[in-house]
């Protein structure tokens, strides 16, 4: 059992201090926070409502709302997690595995004892830049078992998308993890030999027949892992090309005897062969989307009916198409968004995307990087770019404060552990700590519970 100690209301309260103070508004109710009974000290992570963000060609001063503007902390007693990251204050009924369950109209991950779990992670968790591990050395061991330490010392709970599971999954520490298995990528390039010039379209084919034997033959690899409690669960590829405008147009270019040109033929012709609409687009891509969601849930619930179907990661101008929500929520546990370009989360969006999809939302990506790190910012990668290693720590904690309002959110992933190309990590390429930005995210990851608390 894990146990950490958040610091006391002064007013004694610990449910209702910052019920109505809404900080996914812009503009912020800063003036109505900062009046708020005074508590902890912030630190200097925390401190400051305003980071330095470069935006069209220059830096200019983004709101921001840290710890240390909200100056209080939201209970007396202490938080206890049981040994899977679990939340001890609220428990349902144990299956033995993660599921989700909406209790008291929000929603939430159940850890597999049965208590609710809220996953905060981390993608791309591996070994100085190693992401295929031949062997399970005893040095690759200890610095998984070391690794998982010090995350759960951050308050992380989860290894995200891309870290090495065969080195997680014989530490002697565990934590619990996801997988990612490329169906539509790997078919794609089995089909490219068959069709070469279908890449051009950039589309998926879930209406060719040999498709689902070969999400049923893919699937079988989960076999190794069915058993395992402290798996989480699956993702189905990253990204896939989901966008909405022109879909049908795209499948109708194929040639005559494509299967998804016939599919989109069939559905053409059930609306009296128009021209396609933006209608028409919506509903043929929702229909792309729930074919596909449907054929690798079927193939991963055949094989390994005990974990969830987390996605695809949507991102991009897919979060822009209802359908592709609808579509997805048929099949998948959790609908998984790679969340970039927002400063602030969107809470009626948010809200929204569950409520189409009726299941919670997973935030699987996002990150800022800092000119102070030596590395490329500026137009290089999908995350912010800022000025200092202090602005990436009050971008976490404004960005999670957030997320935790929302009752659909069950979790964020925070893209990554370590840099590569970019400074999106929390450790740099020579191994060495952020500290700003990993106290940062210390404070906030062991606040999130009880801050749901609160804000409930």
């Amino acid at each position: 059992m894990e146990t950490y100690r958040c610091r006391p209301f002064p007013c004694g309260q610990t449910t209702h201090c910052l019920k109505n103070t809404s900080i996914l508004k812009i503009p912020f109710a800063i003036a109505a926070i900062l009046a708020l009974p005074l508590a902890c000290e912030p630190s200097t992570a925390d401190a400051s409502s305003y980071a330095e963000v470069w935006e069209k060609g220059k830096y200019i001063n983004k709101e921001t709302v840290t710890l240390g503007d909200l100056k209080e902390f939201p209970t007396k007693e202490k938080v206890f997690l049981n040994t899977y990251g679990g939340w001890k204050k609220i428990r349902t009924k144990p299956t033995g595995f993660f599921h989700t369950q909406k209790i008291e109209n929000r929603w939430w991950i159940i850890d597999p004892h049965g208590y609710v779990f809220l996953s905060v992670g981390l993608n791309s968790v591996y070994p100085n830049g190693q992401k295929d591990i031949s062997n399970l050395s005893n040095q690759n061991l200890a610095w998984g078992t070391d690794t998982v330490k010090h995350l759960k010392n951050l308050g992380f709970n989860t290894l995200g998308c891309w870290s090495v599971d065969k080195i997680f999954r014989k530490t002697t520490t565990r934590m619990p993890y996801c997988l990612r298995w490329n169906f539509m990528s790997n078919y794609r390039k089995i089909r490219k030999t068959k069709y070469p010039a279908t890449d051009q379209f950039n589309v998926i084919y879930p209406f060719d027949p040999e498709y689902e034997d070969f999400c049923n033959k893919h699937a079988k690899q989960t076999l190794l892992t069915r058993d395992d409690p402290w798996l989480m669960g699956h993702f189905s590829d990253n990204e896939l090309p989901f966008q909405e405008k022109g879909i049908v147009t795209k499948y109708l270019n194929h040639p005559p005897d494509d299967p998804n040109h016939l599919e989109a033929k069939r559905f053409m012709a059930n609306r009296n062969n128009r021209k396609p609409t933006r209608e028409d687009d919506r509903d043929f891509q929702k229909l792309v989307v729930e074919t596909h969601y449907r054929k690798v849930s079927q193939a991963l619930k055949k094989h390994d009916p005990n974990h969830m179907y987390l996605g695809t990661r949507f991102h991009g101008m897919a979060l822009h198409s209802p359908g592709i929500f609808e579509g997805a929520g048929k099949y998948a546990d959790i609908i998984s968004v790679n969340y970039y370009h927002r400063w602030t989360p969107e809470d009626d969006r948010l809200t929204r995307w569950s409520k189409l999809a009726s299941k919670p939302i997973l935030i699987t990506e996002w990150y800022a990087m800092a000119e102070d790190s030596g590395l490329p910012t500026q137009k290089f990668g999908a995350g912010f770019s800022v000025k200092t290693q202090g602005d990436r720590a009050k971008f976490y904690q404004h960005f999670t404060l957030g997320l935790l309002q929302n009752k659909s959110i069950v979790g964020w992933h925070w893209f990554k552990y370590q840099d590569g190309q970019n400074n999106a990590g929390i450790i740099n390429n020579q191994s060495k700590s952020y500290p700003a930005i990993q106290n940062a995210m210390k404070r906030i990851n062991l606040f999130a519970y009880p801050a749901i608390a609160v804000f409930d």
